[in-house]
């Protein structure tokens, strides 16, 4: 299928690396459904391109929203190829002991049960175009992250459903893949870092802990997203993608 013809969700589309990917997609001829709770979606959508681009506002973590957020893409481009779920939050750093339970179900709420939600209810649509997820991850779900417990804990869930999505979905032709940002220049990450009582301090270190020794952008996430979803990955399922500037490899690269 040409990428004129692609109709893609993109969940948390209204900022950051969801912002990115749906200039990327957009940028690749596709059609472009921006889901968010944020309803300066609306703005967006008619700057990027009103014709090619949607704003359903939605909160990922209600099956009604979602439901809704699929009848009306159906409705109006008449089809689903892509869902790039990448809707999450990121909360001021914490230890287990010092998470509370409110902010543990919001965390489990919008990143793994949104995530689950969407999936669910794109299945039917994705089974009749034989397309293709891609989850927005972290390398904080492969090899978790310092007072991050929760969050990490939640985007290791996330690579868990796509890997057993690869799986089960395989017979009907629908590819699931994720990628694994590791520090990215994004709205969420200022206001965590912000948040922080040694902000300053955690902002010079960011810049530290890739191989590259740079933060890396959004924009270079939302490529690699765009490939994932492409025919030139059409042999590609199941697999947990960094995007990381090599963080992977090595406590030395930070020195």
């Amino acid at each position: 299928m040409s990428s004129s013809q692609r109709v893609v969700i993109v969940t948390g589309g209204a900022s950051g690396i969801g912002h990115a990917c749906v200039e990327a997609f957009l940028h690749d001829g596709a059609r472009v459904v921006i889901a968010d709770v944020d309803p300066s979606g609306v703005s967006l959508a008619k700057r990027l391109d009103e014709r090619r681009c949607l704003f359903v506002q939605t909160d990922v973590s209600s099956p009604a929203q979602v439901e809704n957020l699929m009848r009306q893409t159906i409705s109006t481009f008449g089809r689903l190829d892509v869902l790039v779920s990448n809707a999450a939050v990121l909360l001021p750093t914490a230890t287990v002991q010092d998470t509370t339970l409110e902010q543990l179900d919001r965390l489990l709420s919008v990143n793994v049960k949104g995530s689950f939600l969407c999936c669910q209810a794109a299945y039917p649509h994705l089974r009749d175009s034989r397309g293709c997820v891609v989850h927005v991850s972290s390398m904080a779900g492969v090899h978790g992250e310092k007072a991050h417990a929760a969050y990490a804990a939640t985007k290791g869930a996330i690579n868990a459903l796509t890997q057993s999505l690869a799986i089960d979905w395989a017979s009907d032709g629908i590819r699931c893949n994720a990628v694994c940002p590791s520090t990215i220049e994004t709205e969420n990450a200022a206001r965590s870092i912000a948040a922080m009582p040694d902000a300053e301090k955690i902002q010079r270190l960011r810049s530290r802990i890739s191989a590259l020794g740079e933060v890396g952008t959004p924009a270079q996430v939302a490529r690699v997203v765009v490939f994932l979803a492409s025919d030139a990955a059409s042999y590609i399922t199941g697999t947990l993608l960094p995007v990381s500037g090599g963080s992977e490899c090595g406590y030395g690269v930070k020195y």
